[in-house]
């Protein structure tokens, strides 16, 4: 996977569990899992920086068009790179962790339809 697509798929990652208000223990401990599955790692060169990629997610959740366009970017990225299945995956674990709500349950069916059309 490269930088570009790690970058996305860790953005769209962070953004999944953003949408209920919190990031649980559980969900917190699956989005490591996560990121070490793709390969992330704060110290190679290029890699996403976490306090970089939390601020977009904040200022993509600011409004619903917003968070649709960061969406949009984020999946045309994996989805062009071939992972589009890998993310889908992870978002469902992360998501469905502590129980999956209804605007979860929303973002996922959204994911997918971006990540698959």
């Amino acid at each position: 996977m490269d930088n570009e697509t790690r970058q996305a798929f860790v953005e769209l990652l962070l953004l999944a569990p953003s949408l209920d208000d919190h990031l649980s223990v559980i969900e917190d401990e699956t989005l490591e899992r996560a990121l070490t599955a793709i390969g992330w790692s704060p110290t190679r060169p290029g890699d996403a920086s976490l306090p970089t990629a939390f601020a977009l997610v904040r200022e993509a959740t600011s409004s619903e068009l917003k968070t649709d366009e960061f969406m949009r970017e984020r999946t045309a990225i994996i989805r062009s790179a071939g992972e589009s299945s890998l993310a889908f995956e992870w978002l469902g674990r992360i998501l469905g962790s502590d129980g999956m709500a209804g605007t979860e349950n929303q973002f996922l069916q959204r994911a997918e339809s971006l990540l698959f059309e």
